[in-house]
Parts: C-alpha cells; structure tokens; sequence
C-alpha cells in the first residue's frame, strides 16, 4: 500500500481559515491524482494529511469527501482512503474530448475570420519562441490555443461541455516529462491545425484535432506509467 507522497504534499497549502483551506486542499489533491501524482492505491489518511499541511482535521475531512463523492478515492475497510486508478476514466475523457473538441474544430473551420485565424497563429508563433522548461507558460498558451477553437465554433452548448473537462486539460507537471520532440510533435500538429482552419477545411481539422488529443492522452499515460500509476 503506498503512502502519501511528501513531494505531493509540498505543493498544498499551509493553515488558512477552514473553509478556504478545505478548497485549497481540495483541488490540490484533486490535480495531484489526475495527473498521477498521487498514483493509484496510495493511502489517505485524514490524521496524518492534517499534520502534513499544518491544518485542523476539519477541512482534510471536507476535502475527503468530496473526492469520494468525484470517485477519486475509496474508503477502506480498516480507516482512510485510497487512490483509485484512472487509467480507464482518463481514456474515456478523452474519446469524449476527442468528438467534442473534433467537432468544434469542424464548425469552427465554417465560421472562423481570418482575424481569429491570426490571433491562432500569434499564440503559436509565442509557443515556439518560449523556452522549453517555461512549464507554466507553455501550459497557458497550449490551453489558449484549444480555447481559441472552441470559441471560434460560436456553438456555446459545445464549449459548455467541453469546458466541463478543463481539469484534464494540459498541466505544467505534465510537461515536466516532454522531451523536446514531444513538443516539437505537438506544435508541428498545431500549426497543422491553424493550417486547415485557414483553408476553412472542416474534415481535416476534425481530424487533426482528434489525432492531436490522442497523442496528449498518450503522454498522460507515459506519465502515469513514469510515475508508478500504472
């Protein structure tokens, strides 16, 4: 049975008023398991994660019980909780990322302007002068990319679905495992994208926005398997 992991741990806030802290606590928690930094099986306990952050055992228990209600932890028979695995309910976030995101690129090749078109390529022409260990920016433009085609589809009921999936969107932990061909590969598949949305061609954007997620999904499992969640 695995521990908490204390470079997890690191990252989660110190006290603060109860409320707030169990917020914090919370999505802290919620980002460490998604992207695997918590792996699957590791044990939560509520007594030892309070002493950890330096916080009463209210708001740990708050944020306990709303990742069991998300189906990210379970209890145990003999006290605390542990991790479930998300391999599974991640690829299936992502074949629903995949129709929804492909969709919208479809749409978004009809009614995009060739204003919107520019302010694509702006972003990756950023992307490709940043620095390869610039982790956090990185992560803000690659997202601003995706949302930058989700907004040109002018379908709001998509973007709303779509939006519902952000906390499996690209993090900067994430990237931490990029070799420079990884994102090499992925800005090289943007700038296809931006491509085809200027061509106005709808298949072929579909397509590439789906094969783009599916070589993401691929690397959050690389990552997963890297860190033992596998």
């Amino acid at each position: 049975m695995k521990q908490i992991k204390d470079e997890a741990m690191s990252l989660l806030p110190t006290a603060t008023p109860a409320v707030r802290a169990a917020d914090q606590i919370y999505r802290r928690l919620r980002t460490a398991i998604m992207d695997g930094g918590l792996p699957a099986r590791t044990r939560l306990v509520e007594l030892e994660l309070a002493a950890k952050l330096e916080v009463s055992r209210t708001p740990v228990r708050e944020a306990i019980s709303r990742l069991i209600n998300d189906q990210l932890v379970q209890p145990l028979p003999y006290g605390g909780v542990e991790v479930v695995d998300m391999t599974h309910e991640l690829e299936d976030i992502y074949a629903i990322r995949e129709a929804l995101e492909g969709t919208a690129a479809r749409l978004a090749a009809e009614r995009i302007t060739d204003e919107e078109v520019q302010e694509l390529q702006a972003i990756q022409d950023r992307h490709r002068a940043l620095e390869l260990n610039d982790y956090e920016r990185r992560t803000e433009l690659n997202n601003l990319f995706h949302g930058a085609i989700l907004k040109a589809s002018r379908a709001p009921r998509l973007i709303h679905m779509v939006e519902g999936f952000q906390e499996f969107f690209l993090h900067a932990s994430q990237l931490l495992h990029y070799q420079k061909r990884h994102t090499q590969t992925a800005l090289k598949q943007h700038q296809e994208i931006i491509d085809a949305l200027r061509a106005r061609d709808g298949k072929r954007a579909e397509k590439l926005v789906r094969s783009h997620l599916l070589y993401s999904l691929n690397r959050a499992l690389d990552q997963r398997r890297h860190t033992g969640n596998l």
